[in-house]
């Protein structure tokens, strides 16, 4: 909703400015302010160009689509990311959460796919998918990145030095593009930004407490559960149907999460 109302670029870096501002004052006011270091500049830098790169292509594959088959290929990023991990963080899997996790990849796959319009628009053009399948990649190397970056540094601190780059290099764009700000000045865009913010700030904060507490496979896992959330919004606050599939992939998802929950 935001992006339809003031674009791609105002609503990241008012989203990304929103969340810096909010994570500090909250951290300033729990007492819990983190400890900065130059071994957390590398990890900003290269986790603040991936993902605005991601969500660029993100929102492009979206704007071209088709939506059908882009979103199933795009929800695929967390298994990928689990793969990166158990390579190049040296995380080992039991046969039980491997298939755990297996399971919930399926649920993914499953529930954000809607098999009525997929078989609708196969014959269209395949652009949108791959540039989906560049999405998927880089949101896969960011989680990854950011896994390492937890476990090598303080994730709290991590978080507000990937964020402040993130608004100067976005910054810098609007900048150099002669952007104007002025759609940001509309009170209910600017409500819609700044929530935007907030939440997402917020899961990236519980993304790196649960890195930091337990298996980074099992958190990148359960992040990429997230098709389940607005399938569920769609069926109650907007009283959609979903293709029964899709019904389907929610409940092999939830499956999949409390096995997944029941390997700890």
């Amino acid at each position: 909703m935001a992006t339809r109302r003031v674009g791609v670029v105002l609503t990241s870096i008012g989203m990304q400015s929103v969340g810096l501002a909010a994570y500090a004052v909250t951290l300033a006011a729990l007492g819990r302010w983190p400890t900065f270091a130059w071994e957390q500049v590398p990890y900003a830098i290269a986790l603040s160009v991936i993902g605005i790169v991601s969500l660029a292509a993100l929102y492009r594959a979206f704007a071209i689509g088709p939506i059908a088959v882009v979103s199933p290929v795009v929800a695929s990023y967390a298994a990928l990311t689990v793969v990166l991990i158990v390579i190049f963080l040296g995380e080992r899997l039991t046969g039980g959460q491997a298939v755990a996790i297996g399971v919930t990849f399926v649920g993914v796959a499953v529930a954000s796919t809607d098999t009525r319009q997929l078989r609708e628009t196969l014959g269209r053009p395949t652009l949108g998918v791959r540039i989906g399948f560049f999405a998927t990649l880089g949101f896969a190397v960011w989680s990854a990145v950011f896994a390492a970056g937890i476990r090598a540094t303080d994730g709290l601190a991590l978080i507000v030095v990937q964020r402040a780059f993130s608004v100067v290099l976005l910054g810098l764009f609007v900048v150099v593009r002669g952007i104007s700000v002025r759609p940001l000045t509309e009170r209910r865009a600017l409500a819609l930004v700044a929530a935007t913010g907030v939440l997402d700030t917020g899961a990236n904060v519980l993304l790196a407490l649960g890195i930091a507490a337990g298996f980074a496979s099992f958190v990148m896992t359960g992040s990429g559960a997230y098709p389940l959330i607005p399938a569920l919004l769609a069926i109650s606050v907007l009283r959609e149907r979903l293709a029964p599939n899709q019904y389907v992939g929610v409940a092999v998802l939830v499956v999949g999460l409390v096995a997944l929950g029941l390997q700890g």
